[in-house]
């Protein structure tokens, strides 16, 4: 029997994970992260969950009676505790509320990445099993990817099924896992009438090394949609400078295909863009993102190089206080410094020329090994990120590194492969 005492400090452990894991699922695709600060976050999460490890049976009741309020961070903890103590009836009581809720299963999912595989290797059959529902087969196939491990033939049944969640995970998976004995699959559903389908495959047979993604990518992302600026970030990548260039200005001609356009110039990184990149930091909506797409090409930090602006007066990005307002999307850009146009075009104007157009740059340098594996150690998420898939497209087949693992086990890790 536990004190009064120890169960608020049990409770404090499981709200905080909660907490943080959420904090954390953004911070993994944040700019304002890098391996270190992720790795430092990962290490307060990880507290959380251990002094619910140290909590016993008693800790583990605390995670369980969350698993109800069927929000995602409630999932996260007691999964992990769950798979490293063997419980398969707690297993399946997490699975069993949050399996089919995909909000819910990228927490799930997250634990599994969090936890050891040595440890989750124990559940992945049932997990694989072509007996399972989909549901379940997805969150294995997903489990393996996040940890780069190969799932073997069940990827290959996962890629043909008929259940289109399933299907786009593995389509995805294919490229992220560098299984170049599954393009005839993956090419096969690149005219999938689902749009995640469509993408996923486009993504990955790009990394496979297929030309016919190029296409796909393109007309993607030329049509908008959630997976629009993904797919023009990965055909810049594919597509030859000076062809690029153009037809990114060709996509800039709405608000939405702007945004698309700056997506696309980031990866892309080609300092002939930067005229209009800079161009772009004069509308309120495309600002931010703009001045992404400027430190990611240049390698500048706006607030150390004194290039940070101030926000619009009236400027509303998010949901506004309005109750009959129907836009309840938050802004993509919230964490993005808001850049000063004026003091970027003088110091574009005296360094500029240092940068040669037609040469592609990420964080002020040409894309090389060398400074791509050195990006991928010490540059931001979204850079880190970039330097992962590019130097996946140098060596197609090799995978792609997984920039949002715990940083606390990347920073002990000798090498990031």
């Amino acid at each position: 029997m536990i004190s009064t005492i120890e169960a608020e400090i049990f409770e404090q452990h499981a709200s905080e994970a909660a907490f943080l894991w959420s904090y954390r699922d953004a911070a993994a695709v944040d700019p304002l992260y890098d391996l270190q600060s992720l790795g430092e976050l990962d290490e307060r999460l990880e507290a959380h969950v251990d002094g619910l490890r140290l909590a016993g049976d008693a800790g583990w009741a605390i995670c369980k009676g969350a698993i109800d309020e069927e929000e995602p961070g409630s999932l996260f903890a007691p999964m992990v505790l769950a798979v490293e103590r063997r419980d398969l009836k707690g297993i399946a009581q997490v699975l069993d509320v949050g399996g089919g809720v995909p909000a819910l299963a990228r927490a799930i999912v997250s634990a599994l990445g969090w936890i050891s595989f040595d440890k989750v290797r124990g559940i992945l059959p049932g997990l694989l099993s072509r007996r399972v529902g989909p549901e379940l087969h997805r969150i294995g196939i997903a489990a393996c990817a996040v940890h780069r491990q190969d799932p073997g033939a069940a990827l290959g049944y996962a890629v043909m099924s008929s259940d289109l969640r399933l299907r786009a995970r593995a389509l995805r998976a294919a490229g992220e896992l560098g299984r170049g004995d599954l393009l005839d699959e993956v090419r096969g559903a690149l005219g999938s009438e689902d749009e995640a389908c469509r993408f996923a495959a486009a993504w990955s047979a790009a990394l496979l090394g297929d030309a016919a993604a190029l296409r796909v990518l393109g007309t993607i992302a030329d049509r908008g949609g959630p997976f629009a600026e993904r797919a023009c970030a990965m055909a810049m990548r594919k597509m030859d400078p000076g062809v690029a260039s153009s037809w990114l200005r060709a996509v800039a001609g709405t608000m939405r295909g702007a945004r698309v356009a700056l997506a696309g110039a980031a990866a892309l990184g080609d300092p002939a863009l930067m005229p209009w990149i800079i161009e772009c930091m004069g509308t309120p909506e495309l600002a931010r993102m703009a001045g992404a797409a400027f430190t990611m090409i240049t390698g500048v930090d706006l607030e150390e190089a004194k290039l940070r602006g101030t926000r619009p007066p009236g400027f509303q990005g998010g949901p506004s206080d309005d109750p009959e307002d129907e836009d309840v999307a938050m802004d993509p850009d919230e964490s993005l410094p808001w850049p000063d146009r004026e003091k970027i075009t003088i110091w574009w104007g005296s360094r500029g020329k240092e940068l040669k157009r037609g040469t592609r740059y990420l964080m002020g340098r040409p894309m090389l090994a060398e400074w791509l594996e050195e990006v991928l150690r010490k540059g931001t998420q979204p850079a880190r990120a970039a330097a992962a898939a590019e130097l996946a497209l140098q060596g197609p087949r090799r995978g792609v590194v997984e920039v949002r693992a715990p940083g606390m086990r990347r920073r002990q890790e000798p090498g990031e492969r």
